[in-house]
């Protein structure tokens, strides 16, 4: 036996093996990207309906009410899903709205929900003699 084939029969079955180490990593990696993008998705609803709600709210004639069903109205033309209510706080001449999203997990480490808060000025009233 010449030392080719002796290295060629210790060589056997190496791929196999390299083969059932490194698949359960590649599966990791595109399970993360897929939760990544599902993370990130839900953040940009969310930021979308705080920031809608916060714009239906500002309004002078406009009340909380105003901007969580605009929130809410998005989230639901957006398909997302939301154990709670928008937050809306009116004062000091701004309007906040506060948006949870829930997010669907398929990795077991990330967060289950994401929020986000949109600041708009509240409209006022200035008299012609005040401009």
């Amino acid at each position: 036996m010449t030392r080719r084939d002796r290295d060629r029969d210790r060589d056997r079955g190496e791929a196999a093996a390299q083969l059932v180490i490194i698949t359960p990593i590649l599966v990791l990696l595109i399970f993360l990207a897929v939760q990544a993008a599902i993370y990130f998705h839900a953040a940009n609803v969310a930021a979308a309906a705080a920031s809608q709600g916060a714009a239906a709210a500002s309004p002078r004639t406009a009340g909380a009410g105003d901007g969580v069903s605009a929130a809410q109205q998005l989230m639901a033309d957006l398909g997302a899903d939301s154990t709670g209510a928008p937050v809306v706080v009116i004062g000091g001449g701004f309007v906040t709205v506060t948006v949870t999203v829930d997010v669907p997990r398929i990795v077991p480490f990330f967060p289950d929900s994401v929020s986000r808060t949109a600041l708009e000025p509240q409209e006022r009233f200035v008299p012609e003699t005040d401009r």
